[in-house]
């Protein structure tokens, strides 16, 4: 039922971890598949002791690699997962449930991995944009027939490729659904890299100029150079 897309760029310290969560979770009807893109790291490696479905690429962003996953899949729901991410135990049966009852596309909180104030608050920043949007990030679910239908995720864009799919489904008229019964834990390594606060306030302006004007931030944050 479920195809479990893995994006990857030089995920080695933390993917085994990942795709150890996910592997406990599916059933034999789902299909893990992990895209393996630019990397310069043994990535390749450690996912192929997981799943025979890996594809090593040269396509250098999320969205493309997205993408290929996706036209390798064989069921209808495309689950999207990054590379960093633990998943709650009942994340996948949580898709499912909300699929059968006619759920289009959708997502699960986010939690802060480290607990620091910053992080939280971060979350619960995310969360409440998702909710407020019917959008989501990285980590998400869509059913394929819709996914093929908008062309998946722009690659022309650097960042927010996410949130733009998301409300890209909404204006489409497709049912989005929050599972507040399971949540998600990302790596927080960026926030840890540049400091909670500097990263935090460029979260914020991005977000803010996304919802006041989204075509500078396309112009001048999303599209790639």
């Amino acid at each position: 039922m479920l195809s479990v897309i893995v994006p990857a760029h030089n995920e080695a310290p933390v993917l085994s971890n990942t795709l150890a969560f996910i592997v406990a979770q599916l059933t034999s009807e789902d299909e893990l598949i992990v895209v393996a893109d630019t990397c310069g790291d043994n990535s390749a490696e450690i996912a192929s002791t997981f799943t025979p479905r890996v594809y090593c690429e040269q396509l250098g962003s999320a969205a493309l690699a997205r993408n290929l996953g996706a036209e390798k899949v064989n069921n209808p729901i495309l689950v999207f997962v990054d590379a960093d991410t633990q998943c709650a135990d009942n994340y996948f049966l949580a898709i499912k449930a909300a699929v059968l009852r006619g759920t289009d596309y959708g997502c699960a909180p986010l939690l802060s991995d480290s607990g620091h104030w910053l992080g939280n608050r971060v979350a619960k920043g995310i969360n409440k944009f998702n909710q407020r949007h019917g959008t989501f990030g990285g980590n998400c679910f869509v059913k394929k027939r819709l996914f093929t239908q908008l062309s998946g995720f722009n690659g022309a864009l650097k960042k927010g490729e996410d949130t733009d799919l998301g409300e890209r489904l909404g204006e489409l008229g497709a049912c989005f659904g929050w599972l507040d019964d399971s949540h998600i834990v990302h790596n927080e390594r960026k926030f840890k890299e540049h400091g909670y606060f500097r990263y935090y306030s460029k979260l914020w302006l991005e977000s803010a100029l996304w919802q006041l004007c989204p075509s500078w931030y396309q112009r001048f944050v999303g599209i790639k150079s």
